[in-house]
């Protein structure tokens, strides 16, 4: 499932591709990838216009069309495809295809995600109850600090409640709790203040890693608990054993060596 750093990576990959052109044509090739929005009005919401920017927040993707932005979220198998030569990916949901005929496709095997236009982010993410995201330059130490006080329950289902903080997902929250030392089980109200405050550097730093590698798992450090998802094997930080658990319903990973 796209996590922040992926979604980060699309937001990239759509900057550099896909602003500053007249949109000349949008088909929507799946109705169930739309939100409550219509075919139609979709359509004619976003046909001549031309994309100016692009923000994230979170899993969500928005890019603004210059009085409505289209919105995507990605669910478990979304993509972006863009092509000059008209080759599309395998499932083009939404293709966008602009004045000089190359095409931006919203690619979704599974139709896990979304498509839609919204007149304001500010005002979706207000209204869907997002929580800050980990890298916005507002979002400092004492925020995190301040959201923690007064939780109760793992830290684990904490973090992976997109209420709380926006973006962070299975994969992700496993690697901070694993570099953080903190067990997935571990109260949240049982976190110290130095334990909170290296919790919160190395939840920036594992996502600004991942990101600078274009999301690729297999380009992270080798000490990463991502090479190493597999009850019995030995931890590369302590030499433990990591196992597996089931938190939040979600499989989890962790050494419970040095994980307390």
């Amino acid at each position: 499932m796209p996590e922040l750093p992926e979604v980060e990576t699309f937001a990239r990959y759509f900057t550099k591709h896909a602003l500053h052109q007249r949109i000349a044509r949008v088909e929507v090739r799946d109705e169930r990838i739309l939100g409550d929005i219509r075919k139609e009005a979709f359509v004619r919401a976003l046909r001549g216009r031309s994309f100016s920017r692009v923000r994230r927040h979170g899993k969500h993707l928005f890019a603004d069309a210059k009085g409505v932005w289209l919105h995507l979220h990605f669910g478990m198998s979304g993509d972006l495809h863009y092509s000059r030569d008209g080759a599309e990916p395998r499932w083009p949901r939404v293709v966008f295809t602009f004045d000089d005929k190359a095409k931006l496709s919203f690619d979704d095997m599974r139709i896990f995600g979304l498509a839609d236009v919204v007149e304001d982010p500010d005002a979706f993410i207000e209204a869907s109850g997002l929580g800050p995201d980990p890298l916005d330059p507002k979002f400092r130490a004492p925020k995190f600090l301040a959201l923690l006080e007064k939780r109760r329950g793992a830290i684990k289902s904490l973090l992976m409640s997109q209420e709380i903080i926006a973006g962070l997902g299975n994969l992700y929250v496993d690697e901070i709790l694993y570099q953080s030392s903190v067990a997935p089980r571990r109260p949240v109200d049982r976190l110290d203040a130095k334990e909170a405050r290296a919790f919160f550097t190395n939840m920036r730093r594992i996502l600004r890693e991942a990101i600078a590698r274009h999301a690729r798992e297999s380009e992270l450090p080798p000490r990463y608990l991502f090479h190493h998802r597999e009850a019995g094997e030995r931890c590369p930080m302590c030499g433990g054993t990591i196992q597996r658990a089931t938190v939040f319903g979600r499989t989890t990973y962790f050494c419970a060596r040095h994980q307390k």
